[in-house]
């Protein structure tokens, strides 16, 4: 219960039944957020409630609103907490003023000869929405240090080092989940309720693995045993294919009319023919039967592709252990690299014992008695 329901593709709010004013009241007075949720109040949303009419509105579900204010300690840390401060946070900013900033990109030549060297500098005019989403001035370049550089044309510089570095170009990087969600959207393929479902499905298969940034891959949360050290963060959600996925894709594309089954263009098709169903452009029936007899003319042609034992044999040397797959795609250079913990195991850290004193014993002296004995045997 503390945010609206998530899957849905409307950003814009409802100008008739969303009241601004008392979703703000419930964050004016977060420790988080609170002084940008009353600033509202004192200033946009002094005499009105109603939201601002800019976003899109899709017929689905209304945007994503938090419905209630809460603390670290109850929604929980990690991230969940993340997640739902992302939520409120851009809910704020949805609301707040236009972030407004002056773009300029000065151009530096060390010789008349030499190329063109180019400085980007973004001056922020007013705050706006980045108040209360800071990320946002990172992804603008908005660089504190670079704020107070005024450049004029003519302007002269001192060039106070000059170093050569070396490197080698990397691959670039496998898709995250958002975006082949974004990807997905832009295809058409999958509605807002089931992209998620189609994501997990080609996890649950095997075809990909969701790893990090580092390669690893992402391990369940639990909460931490009592004494137990938190692991690092892991940073990313990374689809990387598997031997089996990128074997089946190859199986596909034996041909030209079967490699149509891993292509998004059949997806799409179909849910645009599922909308002209549903708004009654076409019949229900015949795109069914154009559909199965499409499908089923491409599994009778993959069915005698299979059938061939030399090309089952390649499919099956192909396959390799996932942890064998990320190693390779790790010597490629495709991760980060791993940062190596200091170890803590207790055998590879030398024990100082210190010496036992010997125990030394009070060396005490033989007693004496003095006068008669007593009991003394007669024989």
């Amino acid at each position: 219960g503390l945010i609206s329901y998530p899957r849905t593709e409307t950003t814009r709010y409802d100008p008739n039944g969303f009241d601004v004013r008392s979703a703000l009241k419930e964050h004016a007075k977060h420790d988080n957020w609170g002084r940008t949720a009353s600033y509202l109040l004192r200033t946009k949303y002094s005499k009105t409630g109603k939201p601002p009419l800019r976003g899109k509105d899709v017929g689905d579900h209304p945007p994503i609103t938090p419905l209630k204010a809460a603390t670290r300690n109850e929604v929980g840390s990690g991230s969940a907490w993340r997640v739902y401060e992302f939520v409120c946070r851009t809910f704020l900013g949805s609301l707040h003023n236009q972030l407004s900033f002056t773009r300029r990109v000065a151009t530096l030549q060390i010789e008349n000869d030499s190329p063109e060297l180019e400085l980007e500098l973004v001056t922020v005019d007013s705050l706006g929405f980045s108040d209360c989403c800071p990320w946002v001035l990172r992804d603008i370049g908005a660089d504190k240090s670079l704020r107070e550089l005024l450049l004029e044309q003519g302007t002269r510089f001192k060039i106070s080092e000059a170093t050569l570095q070396k490197a080698n170009t990397k691959p670039p990087r496998f898709l995250q989940e958002h975006e082949l969600i974004r990807l997905m959207d832009e295809n058409r393929i999958g509605t807002d309720a089931s992209m998620a479902v189609h994501v997990e499905n080609i996890v649950n298969r095997g075809y990909v693995i969701l790893c990090d940034e580092t390669g690893l891959p992402l391990r369940q949360w639990r909460p931490p045993r009592p004494g137990q050290k938190p692991l690092p963060r892991q940073v990313g959600r990374y689809m990387i294919p598997t031997s089996l996925g990128m074997g089946l894709v190859d199986l596909f594309d034996t041909s030209e009319t079967t490699s149509l089954l891993a292509q998004p263009a059949i997806r799409g098709t179909m849910e645009q023919e599922v909308k002209q169903i549903a708004s009654g452009m076409v019949d229900k029936d015949s795109i069914l039967d154009k559909n199965l007899h499409w499908f089923e003319a491409r599994y009778q042609e993959l069915a005698s592709i299979v059938s061939d034992n030399s090309r089952i044999k390649d499919f099956g040397r192909s396959l390799s252990p996932t942890r064998t797959s990320l190693k390779q795609w790790r010597n490629y250079g495709v991760f980060e690299e791993l940062v190596k913990a200091p170890s803590n195991n207790s055998s590879n850290k030398r024990r100082a014992f210190k010496k036992k004193k010997p125990q030394q014993f009070n060396k005490r002296k033989p007693k004496t008695y003095r006068g008669k004995a007593k009991g003394t045997i007669k024989s």
